[in-house]
């Protein structure tokens, strides 16, 4: 069974991965993050089909995450270790838009995911069955 704690770090290791990106497209003034708990406009108009293809991205960024956990472990250096980061990180950001779903929809769910308790558990609950 996955816990929650897993489940919010990998979708935080994911934001941090995409973060760069994000950052690029947005402006320099952007709005206020409601408080834990409080729906927002993004997670009450995230549809079934959204969050299932959220959460089959999730599911392939967490295979990719395994892999290279275990791939890791045999680094010799910390630049060989930091060459295996970086593929992760690109092999990640691939498993999710091979789901047919931009790196930036990703992030708003995972954003949403953070502020709306029940569309968490709904996640929680899609994600254990799929692995």
């Amino acid at each position: 069974m996955m816990h929650t704690t897993t489940l919010s770090l990998i979708v935080v290791g994911l934001l941090a991965v995409a973060g760069h990106a994000h950052a690029q497209a947005t402006s320099p003034t952007a709005p206020t993050a409601p408080t834990f708990g409080e729906t927002t406009p993004a997670s009450a108009m995230l549809t079934e089909q959204t969050v299932d293809t959220f959460v089959d991205a999730f599911v392939a960024v967490q295979d990719v995450r395994e892999v290279f956990a275990e791939r890791l472990g045999s680094a010799t250096n910390e630049s060989e270790a930091q060459a295996m980061q970086q593929e992760a990180q690109v092999e990640m950001l691939q498993a999710v838009e091979r789901t047919g779903m931009s790196v930036q929809e990703y992030n708003d769910v995972a954003t949403a995911l953070q502020n709306d308790p029940e569309l968490l558990q709904q996640v929680r609950q899609k994600a254990e069955e799929r692995m």
